[in-house]
């Protein structure tokens, strides 16, 4: 308590005694907490104090770089005699690339990123000896010749390393390996622990051995899905036909590399002719398909790996050619070597799928198996997984392997702040025939008409919200999410709606269901439409069907826990402080279902349950 900057509200403390109970026990704890908790303030402060007792490392992990500011902030507020620092990846601190024109616009990729560096620090290392050498990095020599110099607080966010980096013209990326060397609590992105390469390059900068360090994961509910993604890869028929110009290009003799190539580029003809896509356009693919197709053409899977290693040497000298020539040291061949070399390594664990995205087909090895990647959890002293949405949490903690304490704290809110309701009546259920969409629209059209209050509107998918923009008669200022959409762009229409006021329609899993602060009258009124269940895909097939032979209820790990939890995110937006309050109204009769879960009622008179709400 010696640490929390705030004066506790209601289950704060609860929350804190919680924590260092699982710590002092060595126990994984899974919690749940509704936003405005204080979760982040509860437990870095429970945390830090058992650390700074117990000579303990802290690495806190978020799901993006953005989200390490809070936990920064609290930090900065607690008076405990700790050094902390945000780190990110060379993406993000590079400075170099500002410099060259030519690569600051290609959306550079870690590996790319990683390689321009080494490059570049090699020759300036050569250049510091007395050597003349081009294309070296400045901000990496200016590092070197002040590193001692260099001081700053003992709270720094990565933000900060990169502005002072700009300033002085120093390298942001090598100062924030050099504080995180002498840091007690370090916040990162999920990847630095999940990642195998990355994983063990931060182990070497960090100070505490895994097992005397406590993990903490930020927005948990993110986590096993982020391990799938890690683990999966994919190829492109846009990626095939690069690799077979950058061997005309770079003057590529080898025949078993060009025919091989030339056999990637007939598959995936094929597969775009013969594949049957589902409505997320993906398909599943034969497991021998790509190996057979190889064999018919003579290319044995030992041979197709030689090949692929040749494609990799051969890359890498492409790629070192054009760094020097000041372009983007990537190359095709090597990005089609280091595929077949992966897709030769998996096992049952992958699905491989057949995916078609802006006209071009993909090759995909999908990971199943989140526990892969995230059973490095288990090499912690403990961990502490926190969300405002981690319902089911049996279904979690199974999916990243681990066990775990498990605990749901109440909102420290007055209950009366916030109303859950579902319509009987309507469903989104299987495809909507006319009758049904035009009852929904109706009680859309009256609720967005009848109450002058800001109001968001989830549809369970962009396919289901285009059905209904056809037929929606809002009279007020509407504002529209639409597919792949760039996030500033969405940033301002909400900028937009939160000063003026309307109705904005977006979908559940989109950027504003989950994560967008709307403080007080920026948000009133939530209206659910349908039960956000992933739609039918290739990958959600087989993800069931993994977890129906691991656990024997794949509907319930993939398909109902996803959709209990985008309905708490979607309501969680009513309620971050203690003067929201607001309603939800879920227009699907199956919302009873997650009584469980979500505390809701059913209403036979919509308008009039929110105007009672709303006291008018």
């Amino acid at each position: 308590m010696n640490l929390f900057p705030y004066k506790p509200r209601k289950g704060q403390k609860e929350i804190m005694e919680t924590i260092l109970e699982c710590l002092h026990e060595k126990k994984h704890l899974v919690f749940e907490a509704p936003a405005g908790a204080g979760k982040t303030a509860c437990v870095l402060a429970a945390s830090l104090s058992f650390a700074m007792e117990n000579d303990k490392g802290i690495v806190y992990l978020t799901r993006t770089n953005s989200q390490q500011k809070q936990a920064i902030e609290e930090l900065r507020r607690m008076k405990g005699r700790m050094r902390a620092v945000g780190m990110q990846g060379r993406t993000n601190t590079c400075l170099l690339i500002e410099t060259i024109p030519s690569l600051k616009e290609k959306g550079l990729s870690n590996e790319d990123v990683a390689r321009l560096c080494a490059a570049r620090k090699k020759r300036s290392m050569e250049a510091m000896k007395g050597k003349e050498e081009w294309n070296r990095c400045i901000f990496f020599e200016n590092f070197v010749a002040s590193k001692d110099k260099i001081f700053f607080d003992n709270v720094v966010a990565a933000e900060e390393l990169v502005e002072y980096g700009r300033n002085n013209k120093i390298c942001a990326y090598e100062m924030n390996k050099m504080l995180v060397k002498e840091a007690d609590i370090v916040i990162a992105p999920y990847i630095y622990i999940f990642d195998d390469f990355l994983r063990e390059k931060f182990s070497k900068l960090y100070t505490y051995h895994f097992d005397e360090t406590i993990l903490i994961i930020d927005e948990a509910h993110n986590l096993p899905d982020f391990c799938r993604e890690l683990l999966s890869f994919s190829i492109s028929s846009r990626t095939i036909r690069a690799a077979i110009n950058e061997a005309g290009e770079y003057g590529v003799r080898d025949d078993d590399i060009n025919e091989a190539l030339n056999v990637f580029k007939e598959l995936f003809e094929k597969l775009e002719e013969e594949m049957e896509f589902s409505e997320t356009n993906d398909a599943l693919m034969d497991e021998r398909r790509l190996l057979k197709e190889f064999e018919e053409n003579g290319i044995g899977s030992n041979e197709l790996q030689k090949i692929a290693e040749k494609m990799i040497v051969y890359g890498d000298i492409i790629a070192d050619i054009k760094e020097s020539k000041k372009m983007l040291p990537r190359s095709f061949l090597r990005s089609v070597g280091n595929f077949i070399m992966r897709w030769n390594e998996i096992d049952e664990k992958w699905v491989k799928i057949v995916e078609k995205n802006d006209d071009l087909i993909h090759i995909a090895a999908y990971c199943l198996d989140a526990s892969i990647a995230s059973s490095i959890i288990n090499s912690f002293y403990c961990s502490i997984h926190m969300s405002g949405t981690l319902e089911p949490m049996e279904e979690y903690i199974k999916s990243i392997g681990i066990e775990a304490v498990t605990k749901k704290f109440p909102s420290p809110f007055p209950e009366s702040n916030k109303r859950v309701v579902y319509v009987e009546g309507v469903t989104t259920r299987y495809y909507m025939e006319e009758e049904m969409l035009e009852k929904i629209v109706e009680h859309l059209n009256t609720i967005c008409n009848s109450i002058n209050k800001n109001t968001l509107v989830l549809f369970p998918s962009y396919a289901v919200m285009e059905r209904f923009l056809k037929k929606l008669r809002i009279e007020r200022d509407v504002y529209v999410e639409t597919r792949g959409e760039r996030q500033k762009s969405i940033m301002e229409k909400l900028q937009e709606f939160k000063n003026k006021g309307g109705v904005f329609l977006s979908v559940m899993g989109g950027r504003l269901a989950e994560g967008i602060d709307f403080p007080s009258e920026e948000l009133e009124v939530v209206v659910i439409v349908g039960i956000p269940y992933p739609p039918p895909s290739a990958k959600q097939y087989a993800l069931q069907r993994f977890y129906d032979a691991k656990y024997g209820n794949g509907w319930k790990y993939v398909m109902e826990a996803q959709a209990i939890r985008r309905i708490m995110q979607a309501v969680g937006r009513l309620i971050r402080r203690e003067d929201d309050r607001g309603i939800a109204i879920i227009l699907d009769e199956r919302a009873k279902r997650f009584k469980k879960y979500v505390k809701m009622e059913k209403t036979r008179d919509v308008i009039q349950e929110i105007k009672n709400f709303f006291g008018g």
